[in-house]
This record gives structure tokens, C-alpha cells and sequence, in this order.
């Protein structure tokens, strides 16, 4: 039985390994939006400065200000375990500030700080640029913050 377990965690661990395919230079994404990022100490940065490309499959806007968006990915290899459980195999891409949050302590964070990243739609192709992090809370790996988003298709 725990050799089914253990190979099982390791087919797993090949298949959703949370891993960045391309890694930027620091410069290409927007440092300054950290100051603007609600609780950015629950953001574990795995990359400072990533692009992804895949197909949008919903949005969503957050209490905190921020709009979500479920990124199914072209290259899987950015998604981890808690990505392929609990986010359906999505990566999610945070845009941070895009409407007023909900409370006083999310919309200090946000306070001057108006989001110039375009919006996309549900099924749009797009590349999104940001830094590549794991959220503590739900262990999922994220674009977050988000500097910039480009539609492909």
C-alpha cells in the first residue's frame, strides 16, 4: 500500500511540479506594485518575474479589491498539487487594486494606486507577466501581483 501511495505523490509531483517554464529579469515586471499588495507576507515569491500564456476560464472580483482570474494554462508545468485540486487546474492571476475593496485595511493598501493592466475576456488567449508566487493560505501557485497582460488570441 505505500508503495501505490508513495508512486502515486511521485506521478503527482511529475505531473504538476509548480515550476516557472520562463524566468524574466526583475526589470520586466513592476516592483512598485508590492506596496499596494494586501498581506504580501502570505506571498511566497518563487520567481519575481514570469510570463505565462494560456486560455481565460472565469473572473472574478475579490472583496479585497483585487480581480481574480482562472488561467487554464498552455504549459502545465506552472501549476502545483493545491493548483490541480482546488483551483481545478487553473492558475490564478491576481489584478491587484481593479475596484474598491470591501474594507478599510484592503483599500489603505490600495489607497492612490489606480491598475492600468487591460482586462481580458473568458476565453481570450493571453501572456500575463508578473511574479510567480504560492499563496500560504490555499497553497496554489499564482501570477501576483500582475504588471501586465496581453491578449494573444
Amino acid at each position: 500500500m505505500l508503495v501505490v501511495v508513495g508512486t502515486l505523490v511521485l506521478v503527482i509531483r511529475v505531473r504538476y511540479p509548480g515550476k516557472p517554464n520562463i524566468r524574466l529579469p526583475a526589470s520586466e515586471c513592476n516592483a512598485d506594485l508590492w506596496n499596494h499588495v494586501g498581506e504580501p507576507q502570505r506571498l511566497h515569491v518563487i520567481a519575481p518575474c514570469t510570463s505565462v500564456e494560456g486560455r481565460v476560464v472565469s473572473l472574478y472580483r475579490a472583496s479585497d479589491g483585487d480581480l481574480h482570474i482562472e488561467l487554464d494554462p498552455y504549459n502545465k508545468s506552472v501549476l502545483n498539487v493545491a493548483n490541480a485540486i482546488h483551483s481545478k487546474g487553473h492558475l490564478v492571476i491576481e489584478i491587484i487594486c481593479e475596484h474598491t475593496p470591501d474594507n478599510a485595511q484592503d483599500a489603505q493598501a490600495c489607497t492612490g494606486f489606480t491598475s492600468e493592466v487591460v482586462i481580458p475576456r473568458i476565453d481570450d488567449y493571453i501572456r500575463v507577466t508578473g511574479s510567480y508566487v504560492t499563496d500560504r493560505e490555499t497553497g496554489w501557485n499564482e501570477i501576483h501581483p500582475v504588471t501586465r497582460i496581453r491578449r494573444l488570441i
